[in-house]
């Protein structure tokens, strides 16, 4: 790949692969490549962690169509090598902060929604996650509320030795989750 095309995305909009049947599994190194992509994404490139997320589901089964898709963040990655994490001191930020989205049901075989979020410390990206959600949302709104849930469980998960003299921002765009989250009733009632 090191003469490749360089490629602007790492995966198409809208990408949705099928899981496929053993008969056409691909002899390729599918999983030895998704591991090696995954170590990056783990440790400096939260920009790659939605695309390892999707390509990581075809794993027990991929064929040669997974492989090309799956080949394509090794193009973005080669358009993209100067992209890195940036550590700086002495900004105005909040200690900590949120940023979180979902893409409601988004897979077309189980229906489950995948959401994503970033962890800020004085306005520097010190943690992201990418996951898929155990269970199947009925809107939208539930499945963001399953995403902060989750993000919360993360956030408190990560030992910074600092403490935070308030409440922690969360950056949400959908406007029935912020509804339900800022109002201090029981939503059941």
């Amino acid at each position: 790949m090191e003469d490749c095309r360089p490629i602007a995305t790492p995966m198409e909009n809208r990408l949705k692969l099928a899981k496929r049947e053993e008969s056409k599994r691909t002899m390729l190194p599918y999983r030895e490549l998704v591991g090696c992509i995954m170590y990056v994404s783990l440790t400096s490139r939260p920009d790659l962690a939605a695309a390892v997320n999707y390509f990581s589901q075809f794993q027990a089964c991929p064929n040669d169509e997974h492989w090309v898709h799956l080949r394509r963040i090794l193009r973005y990655v080669k358009a993209t090598l100067e992209l890195g994490l940036m550590y700086q001191g002495g900004t105005d930020r909040p200690l900590l902060e949120v940023f979180t989205d979902v893409d409601w049901a988004s897979d077309i075989v189980d229906r489950r929604s995948v959401s994503g979020a970033v962890f800020k410390v004085f306005g520097t990206t010190v943690s992201w996650m990418a996951r898929k959600h155990a269970t199947v949302s009925l809107s939208s709104t539930e499945a963001e509320l399953v995403a902060l849930c989750a993000e919360a469980c993360h956030l408190g998960l990560l030992d910074l030795g600092l403490s935070n003299n308030g409440p922690v921002p969360y950056h949400e765009d959908n406007q029935s989750t912020i509804k339900i989250v800022s109002n201090s009733k029981d939503p059941g009632r």
